[in-house]
């Protein structure tokens, strides 16, 4: 596959399941090139296809996503985490979860899940008592709370 090709796929209106088909460990290196892209929704777009690639490469990629300076390339992150295992998932949560960004910090809370490090949900915990917005503090005590996890 191309550049252009992947650039077209990813860039249908109303993405799926099917928008992703066929994009795989090969494409990496595409992808990577379209987190760079300067627009943000197909930086965004190439992350959630790199999140579905079981290969250690897409989990560095996602790693310097969750840095990208843009703040919907790190919403696709914490969106994307729950698609990774656990174990790459928890340095990225623990970030995540304090991300500068409400939006970000909301997408994160999403992704926990008790399969994640003990840290993680101590780092949820914490958003609950301390996050400065009311409003991302109640979705960490109702994410806690779904996940029958003791505040």
């Amino acid at each position: 596959m191309t550049l252009s090709e992947l650039h077209a796929q990813l860039s249908v209106v109303e993405p799926d399941d099917s928008t992703y088909y066929g994009i795989g460990p090969a494409e990496l290196p595409l992808l990577e090139q379209l987190v760079q892209d300067p627009e943000a929704w197909m930086a965004a777009r190439a992350v959630f296809a790199a999140a579905r690639i079981p290969d250690p490469r897409a989990i560095a990629l996602l790693q310097r996503a969750a840095r990208d300076p843009r703040q919907e390339v790190r919403v696709a992150v914490a969106a994307s985490v729950q698609r990774i295992p656990a174990a790459s998932a928890n340095a990225l949560l623990l970030s995540l979860l304090d991300d500068s960004d409400h939006g970000v910090r909301k997408f994160a809370i999403k992704s926990v899940s008790t399969a994640h490090d003990p840290a993680v949900l101590n780092k949820l915990r914490e958003v609950q008592a301390r996050d400065p917005l009311p409003g991302i503090r109640d979705h960490a005590a109702s994410r806690l709370r779904q996940l029958n996890v003791n505040p």
